[in-house]
């Protein structure tokens, strides 16, 4: 009987912080905000992390209160310490994008995203990827224009300096396997750009999931994307075997295909240069050197390539003629590869 007495007392306790929320909810919806302000404060002393996150969305607007966001915070940082996630996603927003008395902080809210991350919540896992991504590994200048400066600062760096890379991207590994949807996007869009050995049959092998569990669960706009990415790629391998992405294949043929038809020997007044196509893709020399981020989840695991090389032999069609062009490729050290189309090797086979 004694054990039940303290039992009953919490039990009676919840109950009254459980009832002391629903009035203020209702006080709220009636913007009695005076009343709903006490009954919060009443519940959050119970226990109830919703009170505290409830206070908080009242400073942050507002709401029958002076507005205050540094406040708000303090009752968002209790909310989210009792494991509501309503307060960590306004934490993240807050310290992520910063507020005219607040300043912007990624490390912050960084620290909220991981605590949360490491009890396995999804939200919170792609949140910190989203926040590294966004800053310290942004490519994108002020004006939101591609930073080539940057890249290469980013390209440069040791394996050593690239631990907040590796959290980045197995959380958002980690969030993708268990189909938080904004992550399984994110993850495919990686796999569906990126050159390297074995990732082209990962990401296909991905898509397949996808077009399963997913098909009305992402968005139509980028769910049409990744299977229209996915088409273009399947096309690609058809061609033979190639570690190139469907990125990096555009970036290349233009240089292979004036190679081709420089060697080809045919008549300009009666073939097009715009009539060169790709026949075959083969790996002629397999990757060396080949070093990947190390990523703690299985679905980006040795996809991301810092270092390799490797060569293909690409081969052409110029209105009837077989043109064979060798290509060689490095790992650029970030997201790409860095390519020389060997056109003084470009040989007509028939």
């Amino acid at each position: 009987m004694r054990k039940l007495i303290p039992l009953l007392f919490l039990f009676f306790w919840s109950c009254t912080a459980w009832a002391d929320y629903a009035q203020a909810v209702a006080a709220l919806k009636e913007k009695d905000y005076a009343s709903a302000e006490t009954l919060l404060q009443d519940a959050a002393s119970k226990g109830d992390a919703r009170a505290w996150n409830a206070l908080g969305v009242m400073y942050l607007d507002g709401m029958g209160v002076a507005q205050d966001d540094v406040q708000a915070l303090v009752y968002f940082g209790k909310a989210a310490s009792g494991g509501n996630t309503n307060a960590l996603k306004s934490l993240i927003n807050i310290f992520g994008q910063g507020t005219a008395t607040v300043p912007k902080n990624a490390d912050r809210a960084r620290g909220w995203a991981i605590k949360f991350a490491q009890a396995n919540n999804l939200y919170a896992a792609f949140a910190y990827y989203q926040l590294t991504i966004e800053n310290e590994l942004s490519v994108v200048d002020g004006k939101g224009k591609f930073d080539r400066s940057r890249y290469a600062a980013l390209a440069k760096r040791s394996v050593a300096d690239r631990e907040l890379d590796t959290q980045a991207f197995s959380l958002l590994s980690f969030a993708a396997e268990r189909g938080f949807v904004p992550a399984v996007a994110e993850a495919q869009q990686i796999l569906l750009t990126r050159s390297g050995e074995g990732v082209a049959e990962r990401a296909l092998s991905f898509d397949e999931e996808i077009q399963q569990r997913y098909a009305t669960k992402i968005s139509a706009d980028v769910y049409a994307q990744l299977q229209q990415d996915a088409e273009k790629l399947r096309g690609l391998k058809n061609l033979g075997d190639s570690f190139v992405s469907v990125g990096l294949f555009n970036d290349v043929f233009p240089a292979a295909a004036s190679a081709a038809y420089s060697v080809s020997g045919v008549n300009p007044s009666g073939c097009a240069s715009s009539r060169v196509k790709v026949k075959r893709l083969q790996v002629t020399q397999r990757m060396q050197g080949k070093e990947t981020l190390y990523i703690r989840a299985r679905l980006l695991s040795d996809m991301m390539m810092l270092k390799g090389r490797w060569q293909e032999l690409w081969t052409m069609d110029v209105c009837g003629k077989t043109v064979s062009v060798p290509v060689s490729f490095e790992a650029d050290g970030w997201a790409g590869a860095n390519f020389l189309v060997q056109a003084p090797q470009a040989q007509l086979v028939n």
